[in-house]
């Protein structure tokens, strides 16, 4: 893999986690290009540029890290590393117990570490999302996004955030993340989901895979169980 090809694309609004900062400039030592957005409270915006920029510039790999992630260099090597058109790193919310990904509702568990792989979900989160080139071509075209003007630059608006109809249910919206995943699948690409990387969401604490569940430990490999809607994910 040549590693000048992708380009690592890191949306900041107040600032970059101490372990997030040290792993990006390991990848700069490595030959990636990190690019740092500073200061935009409207995320959509911000990726909407980068990812603009990054295709003119030429990069065929798009790597989106969110400042708050915590994550080991290697990782997005490991994505690489599938040769697939869509791959993520799946990590919790801050707060609640939930994936900051949407799996298919007829998923009954998750399994994390070293016993866990590949999964096809429905939505990915962007805090570590490996992205080609092409998807962004074809998403443009079936699409049939615009060349916007967006303070004063030209950008696509891949991350445009939309609605969608839900059966028997008011329609979703979709933020950012979600909202270039629904193109991306109304495009012909499926969302996968690495389940062996080990990823930390920086708030009070790192929080990671068994802070979705009841008990709070480390483990080589984490099964989630989803409970039926009106509960909560249960962890083993």
């Amino acid at each position: 893999m040549d590693n000048r090809k992708c380009v690592i694309l890191v949306p900041v609004h107040y600032n970059i986690e101490p372990h997030c900062e040290l792993s990006l400039r390991q990848l700069e030592t490595r030959g990636y290009a990190v690019r740092r957005h500073f200061g935009s409270p409207a995320v959509d915006r911000a990726r909407n540029r980068m990812a603009t920029e990054a295709l003119a510039a030429g990069f065929e790999e798009l790597m989106w890290i969110d400042g708050d992630v915590a994550f080991e260099p290697a990782s997005v090597d490991r994505l690489r590393s599938h040769g697939l058109p869509i791959v993520c790193g799946m990590y919790p919310t801050k707060v609640h117990r939930n994936l900051s990904s949407l799996v298919f509702p007829e998923t009954k568990q998750l399994v994390f570490g070293k016993e866990g792989g590949l999964l096809e979900i429905r939505y990915a989160a962007t805090g570590f999302l490996l992205t080609h080139r092409q998807v962004y071509l074809d998403v443009q075209k079936h699409e049939e996004l615009p060349t916007c003007d967006q303070e004063n630059r030209l950008v696509v608006p891949y991350f445009l955030p939309m609605l969608v109809p839900e059966e028997n249910r008011p329609p979703r919206y979709l933020g950012c993340d979600y909202a270039f995943c629904e193109r991306a699948r109304r495009s012909g690409y499926k969302i996968v989901a690495d389940t062996t990387i080990r990823l930390q969401h920086i708030g009070v604490y790192g929080y990671s895979w068994e802070d979705l569940g009841e008990r709070v430990g480390k483990h080589e490999t984490y099964t989630l169980t989803f409970a039926p809607p009106s509960g909560s994910p249960a962890g083993g």
